[in-house]
């Protein structure tokens, strides 16, 4: 897949954002046993990162559209370096540490939306598929790269609660000058006529392609990240006094088995038509959530890890056939709205796990866990039903 340097300037900031929020995943067990957490407290330091995302993700894009795309992801990876070293100092201080998860969470509010946005610029018209897959391929690659290095310097390394972290710091501050470098496809000049910018409650869903993203894209949209957060921040931590390894091994390559298993959708998607394809990787998730469900009840701790495979599969899916159809429903100056509102819907999945665990109190996680697969089953089933209606 061929890029030129600007495009992959934009992919190396879209990495570096994706990165960033995957150093600590692999350590919540670390944090949970030197903090004295419990579960729901250890499920919160994973989810409220979900708090900073909503917080800019219905601005970020309404921004990039005004101000310019550079801007904006510039400012979300000198915000994600910031966010790493609050972390550093939240090991010892549960309210750093859940401070730098909401930065986190406000860089990809402003990031990854307004990144997807760039690349679909600079691609220009008829490479929406090409944009969503390299977006996904690079923010999934990132997510993937972190937790294995956090594994490895906590076997290898002194301070595993501070040196991957400055390690992302470096490489952030790295990537800047080459982002700065890159020409501003906004015409910002002509979007300043339209006065102050104000915040408003803009979506940026076409009227003519309402039903569809109502009936079809939203519902699935948010099982993007309802999929690999159970798989990287859920099963592992419900499993770790299982497992004869260190539980920070089983939690770092959980998280990387499922972005690399985003990296699959590339193979899968060709192979899947764009209009079906959300349905297609809700039926694949669902495949994971029974598996990790199985691990759960057996105490059979090996199936996390192709559970996360599965289930970072059915997210890249959703994710670039999403980002797909996003793309031909939009136009360029409303782009950047309904890229965030897309992933405003996705990253609402990422409370999944911290919802099983609070439900878990009232019934058996093994109940919360069957209800949960048997809603993402629904959804697959749904699905063709629903597209029908959204093109109607």
């Amino acid at each position: 897949m061929s890029m030129n340097r600007n495009t992959l300037s934009v992919a190396l900031g879209l990495f570096i954002v994706g990165y960033g929020t995957n150093v600590s995943t692999p350590f919540l067990v670390l944090y949970r046993d030197r903090l004295g957490l419990n579960t729901n407290a250890t499920q919160l330091i994973f989810v409220v990162y979900v708090v900073g995302i909503l917080s800019t993700l219905m601005v970020a894009g309404q921004l990039s559209d005004r101000y310019g795309r550079k801007r904006l992801l510039v400012a979300s990876l000198a915000l994600s370096a910031v966010g790493s070293l609050l972390i550093v100092f939240g090991r010892d201080a549960f309210g750093l540490l859940i401070a730098g998860r909401i930065v986190l969470g406000i860089v990809s509010g402003l990031g990854l939306g307004v990144g997807a946005a760039w690349l679909q610029d600079l691609l220009g018209p008829g490479q929406q598929a090409k944009a969503a897959l390299i977006a996904t391929l690079v923010t999934y690659g990132g997510f993937g790269a972190a937790p294995p290095l956090s594994v490895l310097y906590e076997w290898l390394g002194p301070s595993p609660l501070v040196v991957p972290f400055l390690f992302h710091i470096a490489i952030t501050l790295a990537v800047i000058p080459a982002v700065l470098k890159i020409g501003e496809t906004v015409d910002v000049a002509a979007a300043a006529q339209n006065g102050h910018w104000r915040p408003a409650v803009r979506f940026g869903v076409p009227a003519a392609a309402r039903r569809q993203f109502l009936w079809y894209i939203s519902p699935l949209a948010i099982l993007i990240f309802a999929f690999p957060s159970m798989a990287f921040a859920l099963f592992p931590v419900l499993l770790s006094d299982t497992v004869d390894a260190s539980p920070v091994v089983l939690t770092g390559f959980s998280g990387a088995a499922t972005a690399w298993g985003g990296l699959l959708s590339r193979p899968l998607i060709r192979r899947i038509p764009t209009r079906t394809a959300m349905g297609w990787g809700a039926a694949i998730g669902t495949v994971g959530y029974a598996l990790g469900t199985i691990a759960f009840v057996t105490g059979a701790w090996p199936l996390v890890w192709p559970a996360a495979v599965v289930l970072g599969a059915a997210s890249g899916v959703i994710s670039v056939a999403g980002l797909t159809l996003v793309g031909e429903l939009t136009d360029p100056e409303s782009r950047g709205a309904l890229s965030s509102t897309f992933y405003l819907l996705a990253y609402t999945g990422m409370t999944m796990p911290l919802i099983v665990s609070s439900l878990s109190g009232a019934f058996s996680t093994t109940q919360v866990l069957v209800t949960v697969t048997c809603f993402a089953a629904a959804l697959a089933a749904s699905a063709p039903l629903r597209q029908r209606l959204g093109s109607a």
